[in-house]
């Protein structure tokens, strides 16, 4: 899991940067004026699809998956260095719990 501590990231850029390499699939969660949410704006869920590489993101979070057995491929790694870029903390919260940490994983060789 990746986060953002600051301001969120606008979905819809991320959607049009992505669409572009990737399958995108997005949910728009509903919301009315009249419900208390610190994150009432920020109701939009992409899920991106690389070769083995499924990245869930909202605004503050993304959780990456693989969903294949196998090396990464270099699509994958364009996929998982934008979301590094774009989430660049490994835990929720400034404070000095809940972290995280990436298990090993193999790169496939370039032809």
């Amino acid at each position: 899991m990746r986060f953002r501590w600051d301001q969120g990231n606008n979905m819809d850029e991320v959607q049009e940067e992505l669409s572009k390499k990737f399958s995108i699939n997005r949910r728009d969660f509903p919301t009315s004026k009249h419900e208390v949410s610190l994150f009432k704006e920020d109701r939009v869920e992409l899920m991106v699809i690389g070769d083995r590489l499924r990245v869930h993101m909202n605004p503050h979070r993304a959780i990456l998956s693989q969903i294949e057995n196998g090396p990464f491929t270099k699509r994958d790694m364009i996929l998982r260095e934008f979301v590094l870029e774009k989430y660049p903390r490994n835990r929720p919260t400034p404070l000095p719990w809940s972290f995280n940490f990436e298990p090993e994983f193999e790169v496939e060789e370039e032809k």
